[in-house]
């Protein structure tokens, strides 16, 4: 008998999630300590990488429910994040600040290496841009400035600090910019309306991520999601072509009417599941488009342990 180890993977993995959630909620678990396990997360993408090596191998079924139990569990601890915040480890008061300012005078590149804590990116008309980052003591960012280009880094650049920190980022609509970011266990919202970007590049580990791109370009978008979910709105005047991939987490996108959309998800696996067969669609071998001619946002998406999900109920949050 054949065992379809996807249906094992899922069951086992909402079993555990109900069971460990079940725990916290009666006080059998601690949710402080809940909430703490999230410093160790990238055992999850360990376990998960294991069952993928291990998915042709005797040992697949083995691999798949230890995998299963694993995500499962991270999964349960969630609950003990919503009512009070996730930490995921951070700590610290914000006790101090630094400001930096300045004016691109053509296309420019921006690097964000945040760690711990709330990152906001907005933009505004003009060429000017500034930062603005709160950090507990001791933790101070780290400025490299130059004619056009900005790059903010974390205190220490190891992501796996646990010194919180709070930036609100400014970015100019004026010029081109080239924008990378790498949030780890943070929350993160990028609204880059109206942005024209010959790049965006967002690497996101152990967090949230809003993105907003209405109005906004980025001829060349590639997005990664690891324990965590990323959204992302694309509305008026949106235009982006790119790749999207989630490993233990979810993605969703939230497409305004009228927005032409070609969403292409190639050999996906068992512990991957997407929504585009009843988004009303149309298919044409592994894509999936909506009205006619060239689509304004092109995606090729791709994942393990995760989902995509095309206009949710409720929207992108």
């Amino acid at each position: 008998m054949q065992v379809n180890r996807g249906l094992v993977f899922w069951g086992i993995a909402l079993i555990t999630a109900g069971a460990v959630a079940l725990a916290i909620q009666t006080g059998a678990i601690e949710a402080e300590s809940a909430r703490e396990v999230w410093q160790y997360w990238p055992v999850v993408l360990i376990v998960i990488g294991l069952s993928i090596i291990a998915a042709r191998t005797p040992f697949a079924l083995v691999a798949t429910i230890i995998a299963a139990l694993t995500l499962g569990g991270y999964a349960g601890t969630l609950v003990a994040g919503w009512s009070e915040g996730f930490t995921f480890g951070c700590s610290g008061g914000l006790d101090e600040t630094s400001r930096e300012a300045g004016t691109f005078s053509g296309a420019a590149s921006v690097e964000l290496e945040f760690n711990c804590g709330e990152l906001a990116v907005s933009t505004a008309d003009g060429n000017d841009w500034a930062v603005e980052a709160q950090y507990a003591s001791d933790a101070e960012p780290e400025f490299d400035i130059g004619e056009d280009s900005v790059r903010v880094q974390a205190e220490g650049g190891a992501w796996f600090t646990d010194v919180r920190q709070a930036w609100d980022v400014v970015l100019p609509t004026g010029v081109e910019l080239a924008l990378e970011v790498s949030a780890n266990a943070a929350s993160t919202t990028l609204d880059l309306a109206d942005a024209v970007m010959t790049e965006l590049r967002l690497h996101a580990n152990a967090g949230d991520v809003l993105v907003d791109l209405t109005g906004a370009e980025a001829a060349a978008l590639a997005l990664d999601a690891n324990a965590g979910s990323v959204s992302v709105i694309v509305g008026d005047g949106s235009s982006a072509t790119g790749t999207m991939s989630v490993n233990a987490g979810s993605i969703e996108v939230c497409a305004a009417d009228g927005v032409a959309i070609a969403i292409t998800i190639e050999d996906p696996n068992v512990t991957f599941s997407h929504n585009l067969d009843g988004s009303g669609l149309s298919r044409s071998g592994d894509t999936w488009r909506s009205g006619d001619g060239d689509a304004a946002v092109v995606l090729d998406v791709n994942g393990n342990a995760g989902s995509f999900t095309l206009n949710p109920d409720g929207g992108c949050e």
